[in-house]
């Protein structure tokens, strides 16, 4: 809890005891309305920022994040002459390096050439590339440009100035009250103004690039540069930054930064005077010199002890005053029994089921309404794992993509290593065949290697995104079934809702809480009457069929036993049945208009009506 609304309950409460007592209430009133005026002055800063370059940067950033998945770097290689016992890979330049420095072979070759030493390469990754150490130009350029904005339109935002002023004098029939009060409010670090929401929505902004910035400054590619020299504000603009879409749109944001020279924001100085005071600013503004006065008289007379014995005593008195109003409602309640004219145990046993009912309503409301919860849950589950399926799908697509690039890439190497060997090889001492021969079939075992694991890859990658859609189809239609049973069981609870309500109201079981004549409740009353509407309507329905149905057997069967004898009740049936007949339709009509299930439902009818006054 702040401290504003630690000071808003305070007060609150003050107003609330005070309320209990007139006398108090009109002095405090008077002190309000004294003819001398009191004013309030409230100083505050309104901020109106230019929201282009926070769109800028908003968009660039976006653009940067793409840029860093790019994942630029180049291959260091570091060549050394080692023994040929510390060898672990052959390259291209190992053969020839070995081609030109036949000195490294020492021992006459029988059937294999081995070296004493050889030439090896080794390759290193280096992120420490020119557009990387760009980016982390642009940064540090955002995270400066946005902070020095930031603190200021925050330190503006934050200022607060209030005064108040009053010169009060009161008197009545035994008391005169003066008072002057007079104090100077100054903040620079207040709550946040509330009724400045759009400069609070810029600052939001603001934050969450910052955030945004340090995000990508963490990155290890971006650890790795701020190692490194980094780069002046001239800038190079090689063909990556040039060409590639991601570093174009960033060299176009660092030039804006760079050519942005406005604050791009403005401070205007808001003052509000109130003189004089509102009534309800003034009567709440009038408890604490009449709080001060009171203080005063406290502790100047030393009544400290005497207040807290009459404290004690008005407590106790209200104690007792609350066990007199509960003896009364049991004497109450006894009366009723004796009314009823059961036992108290009868009486109590009533109430026990009535509670026990209650509770079991209550009970099923409760479940209903967890059982709402759980299935919100479960849909926002399923829809979290369902974008996490899409987003692993994505992710094996790309692999999939990489691994075909690799191989591709990989083929093509290896079909230029074998033309450059195959060079090399004629070029060479005829004494080298044979070596060249077997790194032509080492190449070969390598190419089929590389190819039958890339096979496999991909078989296995393509039966995971297979088995991924099945799982996206199976979630999705748990989803669908979840939502249909959420729509039920929403409907359920507004019947037992309204249902409730119903015995409670026949039962005499509503209470003071159950107020309808509030907006919300009436709203609420207007809703269950709707939804209980809905169900007579449906079941008043299927018991007309019925109520029909009987009625005619019931026709039926009383003609029947009269057969052959037409009494005058059966006439005036008959004749009834007659006049309920609905004109005839001429037969093209019938044929071609055919009748609504209302009608048909009605025509039906009649034709049963007909076919009693037709039985002799």
């Amino acid at each position: 809890m702040t401290q504003a609304d630690t000071l808003y309950r305070a007060i609150g409460g003050l107003k609330k005891e005070l309320a209990e007592n007139r006398p108090l209430v009109a002095f405090a009133s008077s002190v309000a309305n004294a003819a001398e005026p009191d004013s309030v002055v409230v100083v505050h800063n309104v901020c109106h920022v230019e929201e282009d370059w926070i769109a800028a940067i908003e968009r660039g950033l976006v653009f940067i994040g793409k840029a860093l998945e790019e994942d630029r770097q180049f291959i260091r290689s570091n060549g050394d002459v080692q023994p040929i016992e510390k060898v672990r890979h052959i390259s291209k330049e190992s053969v020839v390096h070995l081609s030109r420095h036949s000195d490294l072979i020492t021992r006459e070759p029988k059937e294999d050439i081995i070296p004493d030493k050889l030439y090896t390469v080794e390759r290193l990754s280096d992120y420490t590339v020119y557009e990387n150490r760009f980016l982390y130009l642009l940064l540090t350029r955002i995270k400066d440009f946005v902070g020095y904005r930031q603190e200021a339109i925050a330190r503006a935002f934050r200022t607060y100035r209030g005064e108040y002023t009053a010169k009060k004098r009161v008197i009545t029939g035994t008391r005169r009250f003066t008072y002057e009060f007079t104090f100077v409010d100054e903040q620079e670090d207040a709550p946040s103004n509330s009724a400045d929401e759009a400069c609070q929505k810029c600052l939001s902004r603001m934050e969450k690039i910052q955030q945004s910035v340090a995000f990508f400054l963490r990155t290890p590619i971006m650890t790795e540069v701020a190692r490194v020299d980094k780069i002046k504000n001239k800038i190079t603009k090689t063909n990556v930054l040039r060409m590639d879409k991601n570093f174009k749109e960033t060299v176009a944001l660092y030039e804006f930064l760079l050519a942005y020279g406005r604050d791009g924001y403005s401070v205007e100085r808001v003052e509000t005077k109130l003189a004089p005071v509102p009534e309800a600013a003034a009567k709440e503004l009038a408890l604490p010199p009449v709080l001060a006065a009171f203080l005063v008289y406290e502790h100047g007379l030393g009544l400290g002890a005497y207040l807290q014995e009459e404290f004690e005593k008005e407590e106790a008195f209200r104690a007792e005053q609350a066990q007199k109003a509960l003896v009364e409602a049991i004497r109450d309640l006894k009366k009723r029994i004796e009314e009823t004219g059961e036992g108290m145990e009868q009486y109590m046993l009533l109430l026990e089921e009535r509670n026990a009912a209650l509770e079991r309503d209550s009970k099923l409301l409760a479940e209903a309404r967890a059982e709402i919860e759980t299935l919100h849950g479960n849909i926002e589950a399923l829809q979290a794992e369902q974008e996490v399926l899409k987003s692993e799908i994505e992710e094996l697509n790309a692999a999939n993509d990489k691994l075909r690039e690799d191989m591709e890439r990989a083929a093509e190497e290896h079909k230029q290593k074998l033309e450059e060997l195959r060079r090399e090889a004629e070029a060479a001492e005829a004494a080298h065949a044979e070596e060249v021969a077997k790194i032509r079939r080492e190449n070969r075992e390598e190419i089929a290697r590389v190819t039958a694991e890339f096979e496999a890859k991909v078989r296995e990658e393509t039966a995971k995104i297979a088995e991924k859609g099945k799982e996206t189809e199976r979630v999705r239609q748990e989803l669908v079934a979840a939502r249909k049973e959420l729509a039920s069981s929403m409907h359920e609870c507004e019947v037992l809702g309204a249902r409730l309500t119903a015995f409670r109201k026949e039962h005499g079981l509503l209470t003071d809480a159950d107020d309808f004549t509030t907006e919300a409740g009436f709203n609420a009353l207007e809703h269950e009457f709707e939804v209980l509407g809905k169900l007579v309507r449906e079941e008043w329905t299927n018991v007309k069929k019925i109520l029909k149905k009987e009625f005619y057997g019931s026709i039926r069967a009383t003609v029947h036993k009269k057969k052959g004898v037409k009494s005058s009740e059966y006439k005036k049936l008959s004749a009834e049945s007659q006049a309920r007949r609905p004109r005839a339709v001429p037969e093209e009509r019938q044929e071609t208009q055919p009748q609504p299930a209302a009608e048909q439902e009605n025509t039906d009818a009649s034709e049963e009506e007909g076919d009693i006054g037709k039985v002799d």
